[in-house]
């Protein structure tokens, strides 16, 4: 009695297996994205050094850091000093700009 139902038990897992791998490919997002407010203070050529307001997703306070620049990355015209709205993204262990919008 036991071997029968062990598998049957495992016969239905098995065939429940691809449905449960597609929900989850289907549920799991391209890539996270956060917005921040801060001031640019510097860019370099692959990185920017932004002034932000606290991100309480992140659970990061306000501070001045530097982020990496995404490959793509739309900077809409901004330069130092100014106020921006920022879109960033996890990138490996750390996190890297996707956009910069100035506030004008």
């Amino acid at each position: 009695m036991r071997a029968l139902f062990f598998s049957a038990l495992l016969g239905a897992s098995l065939s429940f297996a691809p449905y449960a791998a597609q929900a989850t490919e289907a549920a799991a997002p391209s890539a996270q994205r956060w917005q921040g407010h801060g001031v640019v203070q510097s860019f370099s050529a692959q990185s920017v050094m932004l002034e932000h307001d606290a991100i309480p997703e992140l659970q990061w306070p306000a501070m001045t850091m530097p982020f990496t620049l995404s490959p793509g990355a739309v900077l809409n015209g901004a330069k130092p000093g100014d106020k921006v709205t920022f879109i960033l993204e996890r990138a490996g262990d750390g996190f890297q700009i996707v956009s910069l919008t100035p506030q004008r």
